[in-house]
């Protein structure tokens, strides 16, 4: 499975704390260095920090700079336990999502920062765009998610949530093929990025929850009706 762009710079940067390219207490060097580095956007390499940020793995000082942090066992790779589990239906992955995303959604409306409302809202219009468009919207619908993750400033739904990180990547890939959920995907993501820029955290909140259970229910109906062929059948 092909990672995107975002994903790929979350991987790079924590692979440069762990081959000790950046050490521990180091000052990491600027967006604009770091996007002409790895030849992806500002955008994309200030996002996959705050991903860092929000895990405890970088600090990032307003006015002084940004620094790895000192405690190594935070780059621990929370997939592996994940790698051994083998195939996950996507049914399983949309009721993980289920549990997580809500919650974070109402804190993201609680304590994003002005800069980061402005760019769910950015991020939601652009997938509206995409969509009209016939283009994929895959790595902006995964930035979008990441904004609200980094925007709740949990740590450990954060965790939980790198956990699923490859299988989000995925899971989305094969959502998207769903009939019109790609037009009802975006169409929601503007709504709950509405929401969160109202601070509006049970709006937030039952949006989220109704976005993944739109993707959920068909995908089960189909499960038990097959459960009731096969069952005919035999």
């Amino acid at each position: 499975m092909k990672k995107t762009a975002f994903q790929s710079t979350i991987d790079k940067f924590k692979q440069m704390i762990i081959d000790g390219t950046w050490a521990a207490g180091e000052r990491i060097p600027t967006l604009q260095q770091l996007s002409k580095e790895l030849s992806v956007s500002i955008t994309t390499v200030r996002e996959a920090l705050r991903i860092l940020e929000n895990e405890g793995i970088i600090s990032i000082e307003h006015g002084r700079g940004m620094y790895v942090r000192n405690d190594p066992l935070l780059l621990k790779d929370p997939t592996a336990e994940l790698k051994e589990l083998g195939d996950i239906s996507l049914i399983s992955l949309l009721e993980a999502r289920l549990l997580i995303e809500p919650r974070l959604a109402a804190l993201c409306a609680e304590r994003a920062t002005d800069l980061e409302v402005k760019r769910l809202r950015q991020q939601a219009d652009l997938m509206i765009v995409q969509m009209e468009k016939g283009g994929s919207f895959l790595e902006t619908d995964l930035e979008f998610h990441q904004t609200i993750v980094a925007g709740a400033r949990e740590p450990v739904l954060s965790r939980m949530n790198e956990a699923i990180l490859p299988l989000l990547q995925e899971g989305r890939r094969q959502t998207n093929t769903l009939p019109n959920m790609r037009t009802k995907s975006s169409n929601y993501h503007v709504l709950i990025a509405i929401a969160i820029e109202e601070r509006n955290s049970e709006q937030a909140y039952l949006l989220m929850q109704n976005h993944i259970e739109q993707m959920l229910e068909p995908l089960k109906k189909a499960r038990e009706a097959q459960g009731e062929t096969d069952r005919n059948q035999g």
